[in-house]
Parts: structure tokens; sequence; C-alpha cells
């Protein structure tokens, strides 16, 4: 029995739709300066001089249609591809954070390179961890060159799928990068080792370069994230059901541009709302209602036969601590009972996913491999239900010393945790290891492992990203 849980009607999902339809037709998006307009023209739509484009739902319904069901993102080797068809949850990281927890002295700072490398190569390490968004802003390095110098070390230090959360300043620079990792660009195609994010600017916004870029690449067969993060009370209508349905909107107006541009193209619908606290002014991705909001865009979204993504292993934390824990806690619990395709919010992040942690993203990897666990309810079958070894034992017996159970658990049949300890109170206390003691210990292993391996992908590759990247090789 997998878990599911229900959070809308079909009506009700049904009436976020047609008020997102409503909206695309009736108010319109901007997409100023995009040239994929004129395509959006010639469909149907009615583009204005202000860049306002509104869209029929007949396209809309059209474009949606046209989505592929099932959606990879290829990894270095098939053991990391990520395939989503419905049957699994799988995590990813949250994007830029400009500001790092430091792991020794516990100061907030500015993110460096060295920031990024770390978390890239413990992120790797992490099996719960399934795909590496570009996640950390590496301040240190010149604007002019920050890109590509990234680009260069999450492609050096992971081996899972990558995700381009900015829009490249240069796509002849990251067709190339496409060609290198792949080999060439029709074996990219089969297998798209990178993604592009496609966000909307709440309310009813896109960059119109972004949305080009975005065409482009899904041309070559790049996976594009069609995102919306309002803000409710904001950027978007203070009601959830408001914000759900600019949401929407807005993700469809995305969607709908890249598959007139590019008929059957591999879209991902994503989903990451959050709400201003009114009291702080500040947005906030811990609160309850995104985690509401979270799982009724993921029954939407299924309800249109899409695969979705959303952001919900957030928390407003400042520090790994009880808030962090139940925060992050309760919002993944909620996202992977939907049954969504991927989650984010996301492993290693703090403060509205704006400051990076090392040692919050091994706790992480906990928190969502529980979820998960839970998510994946009790099989019941002649064979698990053990009515033999039951009459075997007998009463008053113990099941210790069957085989079965010794098998069964060396399988996994019971969540391990690498972090939370069980161990009885004395023994815990004569231990003197604390959960970021166990966290921190994992994260130097992790690092320490990397040292031994090496960098990721081939010399030849290597050598060819640096000179694309304009990096110098040291190692």
């Amino acid at each position: 029995m997998t878990v599911r849980t229900e959070w809308l009607t079909g009506a009700e999902r049904e009436a976020v739709y047609g008020q997102a339809l409503t909206i695309l037709e009736e108010v319109g998006m901007r997409m100023k300066g995009a040239a994929v307009r004129e395509r959006l023209r010639a469909a149907g739509a009615e583009v204005d001089d202000a860049g306002t484009v509104r869209l029929p739902a007949a396209l809309v319904e059209r474009a949606v249609a046209a989505c592929p069901r099932e959606l990879l993102m290829a990894g270095e080797t098939p053991e990391q591809d990520v395939l989503l068809d419905g049957s699994r949850t799988f995590f990813n990281v949250s994007g830029c954070a400009a500001k790092t927890l430091d792991q020794e002295s516990g100061v907030v700072r500015p993110s460096t390179l060295d920031d990024l490398r770390d978390g890239t190569v413990v992120l790797d390490a992490t099996p719960e961890l399934d795909v590496v968004w570009t996640f950390l802003t590496a301040t240190d390095v010149p604007l002019e060159r920050r890109e590509l110098v990234e680009y260069y070390t999450y492609l050096t230090e992971t081996s899972k799928p990558v995700v381009f959360v900015d829009c490249p300043e240069s796509t002849a620079h990251v067709r190339r990068i496409f060609e290198i990792v792949s080999g060439d660009l029709a074996r990219f195609k089969a297998r798209p080792r990178l993604s592009l994010l496609c966000a909307a600017r709440s309310p009813l916004e896109v960059n119109g370069q972004l949305l080009d870029v975005a065409c482009e690449f899904a041309a070559l067969g790049a996976p594009v994230w069609a995102y919306s993060m309002p803000i409710a009370g904001a950027t978007a209508p203070v009601t959830p059901a408001g914000t759900l349905a600019l949401l929407w909107a807005e993700v469809l107006g995305v969607l709908t541009a890249v598959q007139t541009a590019v008929p059957g193209a591999p879209v991902l619908a994503c989903c990451g709302p959050g709400i201003l606290d009114m009291h702080s002014t500040a947005m906030s991705l811990g609160n309850l209602e995104s985690t509401l909001m979270g799982a009724a865009s993921v029954e939407i979204g299924h309800h249109l036969g899409l695969p979705v993504h959303n952001a919900a292993l957030s928390t407003d934390a400042k520090h790994l601590g009880l808030q962090a824990g139940y925060e992050k806690g309760l919002k993944v619990m909620a996202a992977v009972a939907t049954g969504v395709d991927i989650c984010s919010g996301g492993f290693g992040f703090l403060d509205s996913s704006s400051t990076f942690s090392l040692r919050m993203i091994p706790v992480d990897a906990e928190i969502a491999a529980m979820a998960t666990r839970i998510a994946r309810g009790i099989e019941i079958t002649p064979e698990t239900l053990m009515g033999g070894s039951i009459a075997d034992v007998g009463i008053a017996g113990d099941f210790l010393r069957e085989k079965e159970t010794r098998r069964r658990v060396r399988a996994g049949e019971h969540f391990v945790p690498r972090i939370g300890s069980r161990l009885p109170f004395e023994q815990w206390i004569a231990a003197g290891r604390t959960e970021a003691d166990m966290a921190d210990d994992l994260v130097r292993a992790a690092l320490a492992a990397r040292e031994e391996r090496g960098p990721r992908l081939t010399d030849d590759q290597r050598r060819a990203l640096a000179e694309v990247c304009e990096v110098t090789i040291t190692e």
C-alpha cells in the first residue's frame, strides 16, 4: 500500500484550473521582448504593443496535452538517471544562496567558490539527493566570470543531473557544454544531462530573453522547469486559493509558450508558493499555507497529466534546531504523500532558502528518507503476513532467531537513521554525540572521499569544459 493524501476534490481542482485559464485569456501574461510571441500570435494568441500575450483556453489546453507524461533528466551514468514517471518522488536542492552558515565558526557570511565546491561534493555523495540545481552564488568570483566558473564546478563535482537556475548569458557556451558532457547534441537530446529553470516573475510576467533561451534549449532536448513562486499577500492574492490560481496561470503561460515553439518539449510544472509574513514583512517558505498550496498544486498538476515539482523541504529557521526540524518534516511529508514527482526546498538550506549550510544536508537527507519510507506504506501480501513464521514460533516464542528476520532487516525492512540516535539515554550521554556532530561526520567523510576519488568527467572532458568556462585546471 502506497500512502496517498487528497487535499482537493475533483471539482476544486477544475475550479483552480478554470480560473487560471480565465486569467490567461482575459488578463494575459507579459512576455516583453520574447521572440516566441510571434509564434503564439500565429497560434491564436492576442499580443499587444506592451508585450502582453492573452492566451485562448484552447491553445493552453493543446499545450498541456502536448507535454510528455514522462520526463528524463540523465545522470553521468544511467544509475544516476532521474525518470519522472509517477512511480516515486525524487529530491533536488534549492537555488542560488548568496549566504553560507560557516561549518566551523557558525557565522553567516557571503558564499564563496569553495562553499560551492564543497556543497556540490557533499550533495553528490548524498544518496537521497537526486538532482543538483545551481544552488549557490560564488560571490568571490567576478560577476563577468561567475556563471561559467560555477557551471564548471558543478559538472566536475557531481555525476547527477544538473539544472541551471539563472538565465545563461551565453547560449553558445551552454550549447558547447551540452556537447562536452554528452559527446554531441544528438546524444544530449537522447539523454539530457542539463535542464533549465524558466521562472515567472509574479504577477503574470516572464523575462522575454529567458523564455526564448528556454525554447532554444528545449529544441535541443533540455527539460524546461516552468516555475512560479508567488508570494501570497504581496505578489499574489492573500488567499491560498487565489495564489493557486495565479501560480497555475504563470506555470501554464510559460508551458504554453515553450510547447508552441517546440511541440512535445519536456516541461516540468514547478510550484514554489510562499507568503508575506505581515509582522516581519519577510517572505516565508516555512509557513503552513505554502505547504497546503504546494500539496494542492501537485494534485492539480497530476489532474492535468503533468509531472510536478514542489518546493517543500523549506524552513524559515536560521540554524539547525527545533524549528528547522518540524517545519521541514511537516512540509516534506505533505508533499511526498501527494505523490509529488520531485521535491526541493531544499537540502542544506535555511532562512527561506537564502542561507546554505553543509551541516544541514545530512539532516535534510534523513528527513527526506523518513518521509519517503512513510509514504511507501505497508506491503500486505501472503509473504509479508508471515503466517507460517507465526505458527512456527508459536505462543511465547521470539522472532529474533528467525532467518527471515535477519534477511528482511538487512534488506531494509526497517528504516535505520544515520543522524538520529536510538541509544538508551545513558549510552547517548556517554557517546557525547549530538545530531550536529553526526551530520558533521558525514560531511567530513564526503569531502575526504572526494580527495581520494578526484573530479568527475574524463580528463578530455574537463580540459574542454575548462576551455569553454575559462577555468585554469589545478589538479
